[in-house]
């Protein structure tokens, strides 16, 4: 794939390299590897070190990711946005987005299917838990990857999440900012304690039915089990969610007959590496539980 680019004005003092590691956001290694591909200006080779001058158009190969396709996984995939850059998928529950210890390669996983449906490589920019659904986007090359986690550290990239949660809370709408670490150095349960990283959620209550809530989830940060400890700090732990759990939302999963947590990605806002323009995708929630209203 490659990369077309027409320069403006403030970029005509720029060199090459500038232009590639300044506007246009490549790494070193892209940059490089760019370079090393072919890379035209005005279809011709052009110096690293050369002023590029405005209106000038940029034609930049970009690689391919080069780690081995899998193409074993069994599932489909439900396509909720796809363009040359990026594939935006819906996500079951309880499907491992990528290979891990609980899920070796060769085993069923949502980057599995997505590799056999396009059958070339792509990477998930982010990650759900295997019990959560909804939307993950993949990159389909590296350059892509790199850009969308760059967008991640800041405001423009948001996400949102719907959760059934047990009980209801008082504060109808509000900030959640708690630290969170692991409980323990080799546990992968985390908890707020003082001195962990930071992790800021906001959160508003849409629908109350009896003793169960429908929250609205908007993550600032982006900690591991973030939404699920947030919830439960705040004494309204996620419906199903057996991790971080008390006796009362045991009860109130065994009632309602959630074989996992309720948690579903809803919403993701960017910005479009390539065209730059904003971009939303959207799902409907994706729930094991059938609880009105929805």
């Amino acid at each position: 794939m490659f990369l077309s680019y027409i320069t403006t004005e403030s970029d005509g003092a720029l060199t090459l390299d500038q232009l590639l590691r300044g506007p246009l956001s490549l790494s070193a290694r892209e940059a490089r590897e760019a370079k090393r591909l072919g890379l035209t200006v005005d279809g011709a080779p052009f110096f690293a070190n050369q002023r590029v001058g405005a209106g000038r158009t940029l034609r930049i190969p970009l690689a391919e990711y080069d780690k081995p396709l899998d193409f074993s996984a069994s599932g489909d995939v439900a396509v909720l946005y796809e363009d040359d850059a990026l594939l935006a998928v819906r996500k079951p529950a309880p499907l491992q987005v990528h290979p891990s210890p609980s899920a070796p390669r060769g085993a069923d996983t949502l980057e599995g299917r997505v590799q056999r449906y396009l059958h070339s490589g792509a990477h998930p920019v982010h990650r759900l838990d295997a019990e959560t659904t909804g939307i993950v986007l993949f990159a389909k090359l590296p350059y892509m990857q790199a850009h969308i986690q760059r967008q991640m550290q800041t405001d423009v990239f948001r996400k949102e999440y719907l959760a059934w949660v047990c009980g209801v809370p008082a504060v109808p709408e509000g900030v959640i900012d708690a630290p969170i670490d692991r409980i323990a150095p080799d546990s992968f349960t985390r908890a707020v304690l003082p001195g962990g990283q930071r992790a800021v959620t906001r959160y508003r209550v849409e629908h109350i039915c009896g003793d169960v809530s429908l929250v609205r989830f908007f993550p600032v940060t982006g900690r591991t089990h973030q939404l699920r400890v947030h919830a439960a700090h705040i004494g309204h732990p996620m419906l199903g969610d057996m991790r971080y759990c008390t006796a009362e939302s045991t009860r109130l999963a065994e009632k309602y007959r959630a074989p996992y947590h309720q948690l579903s990605a809803v919403r993701l806002s960017l910005t479009h590496p390539v065209t730059g323009k904003p971009l939303e995708i959207a799902c409907p929630p994706d729930f094991s539980v059938d609880i009105a209203p929805l």
